[in-house]
């Protein structure tokens, strides 16, 4: 028995990710940059899962969100020392997977867009067994009646507002964000999401027979008034 080597930290992958868990991201790229593999893996266990569902909402098609995914984390690898921390690493990540996307869709134009907008928890949330309780089973009906309808409604909404929607309302990336990762002028990026929201509006409120789904709803309209109120908007 060697015991230099049994006490060697790294050799541990769950003290390997203790010893970055605190790291911010846009020092584990400067890591990468540096060719430091560690900080690569801790980078994909932070955002693999999240750029799976942020695809995944836009493409629908489980092993089209995988392809886009892994080829979004390949390019983040291939790339790295193109990153310069004038933007965080995440809007420079979803930059990636957004223009992945795009020309994915514009292959496909002639297909119909789905687009699943699921307010479900992250895959690392969400419980191994379903809930015993009648009140959490009714709950996960009615989130996972809301999240069909959202899906229906926002597929219907045109592309160019789109993208600025999900990244708002789903990633909640600021708007200053977005118009780094669409490259959109600030003004168009509010101008679109609103057009989005009210669009998603029209669309959605008729199909909201439930009036607790419809008081949600409501509030998230609120929140979204009170947040533009006074702001220009651009076309």
């Amino acid at each position: 028995m060697n015991p230099s080597r049994e006490n060697t930290p790294f050799d541990n992958p769950r003290v390997r990710r203790e010893a970055l868990r605190d790291v911010r991201d846009e020092d584990l790229i400067v890591m990468v940059q540096e060719g430091q593999r560690r900080a690569f893996d801790e980078i994909v266990f932070r955002y693999k899962s999240r750029l799976y569902s942020f695809i995944m909402r836009m493409v629908k098609e489980p092993a089209l969100a995988e392809e886009l995914t892994q080829e979004t984390l390949i390019r983040v690898y291939i790339h790295a020392a193109k990153y310069r921390e004038i933007a965080r690493f995440s809007t420079w990540v979803f930059t990636i997977a957004t223009n992945l996307v795009r020309n994915k869709m514009r292959q496909r134009s002639r297909r119909p867009n789905m687009i699943s907008l699921n307010p479900a928890p992250e895959d690392d949330e969400m419980p191994v067994d379903p809930a015993d309780t009648r009140a959490d089973t009714s709950e996960r009906i009615q989130r996972e009646e809301l999240g069909r309808l959202i899906a229906e409604a926002t597929e219907k909404i045109p592309e160019r507002y789109r993208i600025p929607f999900l990244l708002r309302e789903v990633e909640q990336l600021s708007y200053e964000e977005i118009q780094q990762v669409t490259g959109l002028k600030l003004g168009t990026v509010r101008s679109r999401i609103n057009r989005a929201r009210t669009r998603f509006r029209v669309l959605i409120k008729p199909m909201l027979k439930n009036e607790s789904l419809l008081a949600e709803l409501e509030e998230i309209e609120a929140r979204a008034a009170a947040e533009n109120d006074g702001k220009p908007a651009d076309e």
